[in-house]
């Protein structure tokens, strides 16, 4: 759920114009801002915001920061309703999100802060799996996988659409973001589209909708890693971050994407040689990426100083080429998708 960051007003005099966000000097380290920001949306995401939350007000104690992380798509309907100056995605923007801005008046400027890799898990004590392909996630989670209780009930149709089994084990209990959550819009992106669209071609499964309804679902990663931690023949999915903290708790499985499988890690994620890996946004309203505050705080998440939080928030660096592209939309106020 919304973790809140926040830091007490003192008087101050505001910061210099903070242009330069490419080495690690950065407008933060002369002088101070003061404002307030309001950030909110995808909680993949909230981690490094906090993070970097954290150390900005150690620069900028005048400026007021919170920091909530409800959902990708909740952040953006907040940022169409003009309630935010900068929001949070764990995937890029929707077309519909975009057009919704549009029609308010609102440009954004798109900024990638991190990688990820969408992990699959099961409770720590589950060995009776240790990888699934594509196929095999669709037969456990995919929508014509209602009703199933045990992981043995998917074995006709994980051979049918392809899949690695039979499985064997016990109730199979799936723990998973809904679908406010980016994470929730990028594992059905990557890992069942391709299987569930064929199958719809087929006329084998609902062409509206690519994931059985009837799972346990929250917006709180850590309602769906205790989930799993307390049901043995568990499987879910969140973010690597949360995934990897948690291993007393969850195993991580390996992918197969169609080259073999691959454990998640930040090397393979980094790579992309990890299947289920995407990048991690932020948005920030043009109207508002003048105000001294707002200006300062994406000066520092972009400069070399605030690099290092998406590290220890346990995901990886963009490539210098994505993190100059990044810097370059913000210096030059470059509006629109440009990833």
């Amino acid at each position: 759920m919304a973790l809140l960051a926040a830091f007490a007003l003192f008087a101050a005099a505001c910061g210099s114009s903070g242009d330069d966000t490419s080495g690690s000097e950065t407008a933060n380290d002369t002088a101070s801002s003061s404002g307030s920001i309001n950030i909110t949306g995808s909680s993949t995401v909230e981690p490094v915001i906090n993070l970097i939350a954290e150390a900005f007000a150690a620069k900028n104690p005048n400026v007021a920061l919170s920091v909530a992380g409800p959902g990708s798509g909740d952040g953006h309907k907040a940022a169409c309703a003009g309630e935010v100056p900068i929001w949070n995605s764990s995937r890029q923007i929707k077309d519909a999100e975009a057009e919704c801005l549009a029609e308010a008046g609102i440009e954004f400027i798109e900024l990638r802060v991190g990688i990820d890799g969408i992990s699959v898990i099961t409770a720590a004590d589950n060995d009776t799996v240790d990888c699934l392909n594509f196929a095999d996630l669709y037969s456990l989670i995919g929508v014509e996988a209602t009703g199933y209780e045990t992981w043995a009930d998917a074995n006709t149709l994980n051979a049918d659409a392809g899949g690695t089994g039979p499985f064997t084990g016990g109730a199979l209990e799936i723990f998973a973001p809904g679908e406010e959550s980016g994470t929730f819009d990028s594992f059905i992106e990557i890992a069942l589209d391709d299987v569930w669209e064929g199958r719809a071609e087929g006329g084998h499964a609902d062409p509206d909708f690519a994931v059985r309804p009837d799972y346990n679902a929250s917006a709180n990663d850590n309602v769906i890693i205790d989930g799993i931690a307390g049901n043995q023949y568990s499987l879910g999915w969140v973010g690597f971050a949360f995934a990897d903290e948690n291993r007393d708790k969850v195993r991580l499985l390996d992918i197969d994407g169609g080259d073999g499988c691959v454990s998640p890690t930040p090397a393979t994620i980094a790579s992309a040689e990890f299947p289920i890996s995407r990048f991690l946004y932020t948005y920030v309203d043009v109207s508002r990426a003048s105000d001294p505050a707002v200006q300062a705080f994406v000066d520092f998440m972009l400069s070399d100083d605030g690099q290092p939080y998406v590290i220890e928030a346990g995901y990886v660096n963009l490539s210098d080429a994505d993190l100059a592209q990044a810097r370059s939309n913000w210096e030059n106020r470059t509006a629109g998708r440009t990833f």
